[in-house]
């Protein structure tokens, strides 16, 4: 969708007749945190490169696997999870960091900014470590500096 109203106008969605943000959550299961995430993602773009997003999937039968955004910074490529609360699995992103050898992930949540390694073990009992960098909604327009000051 192009933004946010339009796509709470094809949801059928009424923000009066909501009792409160909880709701909203409930009724579209993400949908909604996903599709600003793709919003504003698109408007960090520079003005001389063409805004498009990008996503991942692994259609392998029996281990699928989705990440919500793929972004390009500087010569790297970095995944992004959006999820719409505090917290969430992240099967995902762990597979596609294990798969890709990624050092770097990005998690967009309601949480408070955190940057901390994740070291994990897949169903074979392999390793699985990178840096995941946190950020709220409300620090997307950010992310390219705090890409860069992660990396330091």
């Amino acid at each position: 969708m192009l933004d946010c109203g339009l796509c709470g106008a094809s949801l059928g969605l009424s923000l009066h007749q909501l009792r409160s943000i909880s709701e909203i959550s409930m009724i579209n299961n993400g949908g909604m945190t996903e599709q600003l995430a793709g919003q504003l993602l698109r408007a960090v773009t520079p003005a001389y490169i063409p805004a498009s997003i990008y996503y991942w999937q692994r259609e392998k039968k029996g281990a699928e696997a989705e990440i919500d955004y793929i972004i390009q910074h500087e010569n790297h490529i970095i995944p992004i999870e959006v999820k719409a609360g505090a917290t969430g699995t992240l099967k995902s992103l762990h597979q596609f960091m294990k798969e890709k050898k990624k050092t770097t992930a990005i998690r967009i949540n309601s949480d408070i900014p955190r940057l901390g390694p994740v070291s994990v073990k897949d169903t074979f009992g392999h390793s699985i470590e990178y840096n995941l960098l946190s950020i709220p909604f409300y620090l997307l327009e950010q992310i390219h500096r705090l890409i860069k000051s992660s990396e330091k």
